[in-house]
């Protein structure tokens, strides 16, 4: 990709929100964030998730738009004239997700506003097509990132921020819902919302502690929607944001019925993966011994046992290192994993969580020797038991086998930490409307 000079600077029009000469350092935050981290391995230039993230975008999302590129643009003008612009009645909005993350809130949105997507990939468009719900895409974007990755060309940015500006000028959304405000695209996302007076919300995604929270999350957006009051208290006393700019939108997804538990004569344990080793190839040993270890203990106690890596862990690496032990199937969607188990063991995995509120037994084993801020889940209220050793692993199954009333481990969960009571369309609707409010 050719970048030719452009005398006239396309971006002269946003120094007044992020300077040109720190637009750089906005937009890759997240990559300085991370060669802060003692756990990320650092190559000679760049942090290895620098390096993930560029190779990302050159396999993927750039090669296949170029490939296709007279289909796509043909369908991207067919679904952005589908979104937009709309005659809007009363207190209907034009709503822009850039994520899929939230499908249950983004159906619930659609049937009072005008919703669509910031749509980048196959799964994207199909999922705007089977809905019919309007798009804009943002595939051919990422060309510029790569570009400014390889060759430290100031008007790559200049050019994304341009296009991205012509795209959001011609869908006028309202609210743009993202799920992060610390990656290259979601910040220049943000940035252009900034100019055009568009209002952007980031619902959390996933937990976190102060130290994750002070660094990296929501510190742009124009509003946080979070799992529970605890987390808005934790904004508030990290003097990240003033209570007015966060909401308690409760648990984002909709939340299978509780089932009781029941004693059976052979459970089954799931063990939830971590990606550190994704960051760093030299924690892949403490990753394996620490499943190894887990599935050893239940074979000596007769428990079923299956392993679910994390997303972006090189799966194929790992059943090869660990040839004996049962994986999660292939693109297996997590709330199957939590019909499929009755405990769950992780370090610090959300997805731990996610099966307590499911009602699941939940261990939080904290032996994973890595540097960072660990949660007590267990005196948080989220899951049964906090263990720092396998033998106290060990000791604790031995008490929920041999427990005649299995039921007495239920969790009392406290919904000050994440909220489950809600129903999270219902909720998100409330907050528009209260956003809405105060524009009059």
């Amino acid at each position: 990709m050719k970048m030719s000079q452009n005398t006239n600077n396309p971006y002269s029009g946003y120094e007044k929100i992020v300077p040109s000469e720190n637009l750089v350092r906005f937009l890759f935050y997240f990559f300085t964030r991370q060669r802060e981290l003692p756990w990320i391995k650092k190559s000679e230039e760049k942090t290895f998730n620098e390096q993930m993230y560029c190779s990302q975008l050159q396999s993927s999302a750039v090669k296949k738009y170029a490939k296709y590129r007279l289909l796509f643009v043909f369908l991207d003008k067919f679904f952005l004239k589908l979104f937009a612009p709309k005659n809007k009645e009363g207190d209907k909005k034009n709503i822009l997700f850039y994520s899929l993350n939230y499908c249950d809130i983004l159906r619930e949105a659609k049937k009072y506003h005008n919703v669509g997507l910031l749509a980048c990939g196959r799964k994207d468009r199909l999922f705007a097509a089977k809905n019919f719900m309007g798009y804009v895409n943002v595939d051919d974007l990422d060309q510029y990132l790569l570009a400014y990755l390889k060759e430290k060309d100031m008007e790559y940015l200049f050019q994304l921020i341009k296009k991205l500006e012509e795209k959001l000028t011609a869908a006028c959304p309202d609210y743009i819902v993202l799920s992060n405000d610390i990656l290259p695209m979601d910040r220049a996302v943000i940035l252009v919302a900034k100019k055009l007076g568009i209002v952007t919300i980031e619902i959390q995604h996933g937990l976190y502690v102060e130290s994750d929270i002070r660094a990296t999350k929501g510190s742009i957006v124009d509003y946080i929607l979070v799992w529970g009051q605890y987390f808005k208290e934790l904004y508030v006393k990290s003097d990240i944001r003033k209570p007015e700019d966060i909401y308690v939108l409760g648990y984002p997804y909709a939340v299978e019925k509780h089932y009781p538990l029941e004693n059976k004569k052979q459970y089954t344990v799931c063990c939830l993966g971590e990606n550190f080793n994704t960051f760093n190839k030299d924690l892949l040993k403490i990753e394996l011994d620490f499943v190894n270890n887990i599935f050893q203990i239940c074979k000596r106690k007769k428990l079923n046992f299956i392993y679910r890596p994390h997303p972006s862990d090189d799966r194929e690496l790992l059943e090869k290192k660990l040839p004996d032990v049962k994986f999660t199937s292939k693109g297996e969607k997590l709330k199957e994993t939590f019909g499929n188990a009755d405990i769950f063991i992780s370090f610090i995995s959300t997805s731990l969580i996610e099966a307590a509120i499911r009602s699941k037994i939940c261990l939080e084993l904290t032996n994973y020797p890595v540097k960072l801020e660990i949660p007590d889940y267990e005196r948080l209220g989220v899951c049964n038991k906090t263990l720092q050793t396998y033998g106290e692993l060990e000791n604790y199954l031995d008490q929920i086998i041999e427990s005649p009333n299995v039921n007495k481990f239920k969790l009392n969960f406290n919904n000050d930490y994440v909220e489950t009571r809600y129903n999270p369309g219902q909720r998100f609707l409330e907050v528009i409307k209260e956003l809405n409010n105060k524009k009059i």
